[in-house]
């Protein structure tokens, strides 16, 4: 696994994909939401969590991720660099509530166990009208 990419041209595609390997992993599957809120009061109204949630950009995890353990990852943004940034491939090993355990299947760091945290992110989106 840690060997092999699928690539796919579209995000629905991949969702799709993502969710037949997940079936075939056996095991109990965590879900990890994201917290999504307009941090502008006067945009609350026009933007509420539902339609946020919705949103599937690229570079950004989905508003549902559903994991199992021995699911491969692969990192979307530099946490500490140069152990965990964008483009590492991880092998979940224990999920919990705030965090992530996993182990490194590539590079220098490889077979190092790892601990991926809760982080909050800033999503700035642009509507216009």
């Amino acid at each position: 696994m840690s060997e092999r990419a699928i690539l796919a041209a579209k995000n629905i595609d991949v969702n799709e994909l993502n969710l037949k390997i997940q079936e075939q992993i056996t095991g109990e599957s965590s879900i990890y939401k994201s917290v999504d809120s307009a941090t502008n009061q006067y945009d609350v109204v026009n933007y509420p969590p539902e339609f946020l949630n919705s949103l599937d950009l690229p570079g950004l995890p989905p508003h549902n991720l559903k994991l199992k353990v021995g699911s491969v990852v692969i990192m979307l943004r530099n946490i500490n660099q140069p152990r965990l940034c964008n483009g590492t491939r991880l092998a979940i090993k224990k999920l919990l509530n705030n965090e992530i355990e996993a182990t490194i299947l590539k590079g220098k760091f490889k077979g190092e166990d790892v601990l991926i945290p809760c982080i909050p992110m800033l999503r700035t989106y642009v509507f216009s009208n």
